[in-house]
């Protein structure tokens, strides 16, 4: 009996289950993440390797096949590991706990849209398939993020939606891909000159950079002419830090009047 089920927990069944515990799945990049690993005993003793902990994300890229045609992959990205690297004997029905700290990464995308991040944790087992729990986080923005979105919104932007793009490496990024969050106009001094404006967040430490794509909204045959040629889309740059939320809708009204038709 003790041989079959040492056959059975090698294919999952009656064998150790894991569970990351967060104190709070909620975080904003850069964030500490704590909480604490809980591993229980199956059916027969099993000896632990170790424990991986990984934060991970979502994000599509497009791919040209063979015949031309391109399709959309859903990708994953590891953006912050945890490693309990040491050996031990779980028992049968036994119960154990790890704490972890774990520094979210200040790149990690916005949970907004299509994107989405958990926390993938994976025993791995002498013998048998390695065990995984997936536990999903909701990354709210940092308090630079939020202030610029909530000076669109002043301004009468909506965020309509969001995806986390793939990208070619760029010195600019550390990741393979980017997050676009589209904006539409809905009422104020903009609406009805812009089609949208996309924004990309690049925490820099104390500073955060925002990168504007702004389309303007196509006027006459002129108008209609470049936006058929995608000519009318321009890109603007800011930078901003603690002391510029005073007047943080004022800069960015500024920058938005600069690209007007």
């Amino acid at each position: 009996m003790s041989f079959f089920k040492k056959v059975l927990s090698s294919v999952g069944i009656g064998a150790a289950k894991i569970d990351a515990v967060l104190e709070n799945n909620e975080a904003a990049p850069g964030d500490e993440l704590t909480g604490v690993i809980k591993v229980v005993g199956g059916s027969v003793a099993q000896e632990i390797n170790k424990i991986d902990l990984d934060v991970v994300c979502n994000y599509t890229v497009e791919v040209e096949m063979e015949d031309d045609k391109v399709v959309t992959e859903v990708r994953e990205y590891t953006l912050s590991r945890f490693v309990l690297d040491e050996k031990f004997t779980i028992e049968p029905g036994e119960q154990k706990q790890f704490p972890f700290v774990l520094e979210l990464a200040e790149d990690a995308p916005i949970t907004v849209g299509h994107s989405k991040t958990w926390l993938e944790t994976n025993l791995d087992i002498d013998m048998a398939l390695d065990k995984s729990d997936k536990d999903y986080l909701y990354v709210v923005p940092n308090a630079l993020q939020q202030a610029v979105i909530d000076a669109l919104q002043a301004l009468g932007f909506t965020l309509y939606e969001s995806d986390c793009e793939g990208i070619d490496s760029v010195s600019f990024s550390n990741l393979p891909f980017v997050q676009e969050l589209e904006f539409k106009t809905t009422c104020g001094k903009f609406h009805g000159h812009f089609d949208e404006v996309e924004l990309v967040f690049f925490n820099r430490g104390e500073q955060l950079e925002a990168i504007f794509e702004i389309d303007r909204k196509a006027r006459g045959f002129v108008g209609f002419f470049k936006e058929a040629m995608d000519l009318d889309e321009s890109k603007a740059r800011l930078v901003i830090n603690e002391g510029d939320l005073a007047h943080l809708e004022g800069m960015i009204s500024d920058l938005l009047e600069q690209h007007l038709g």
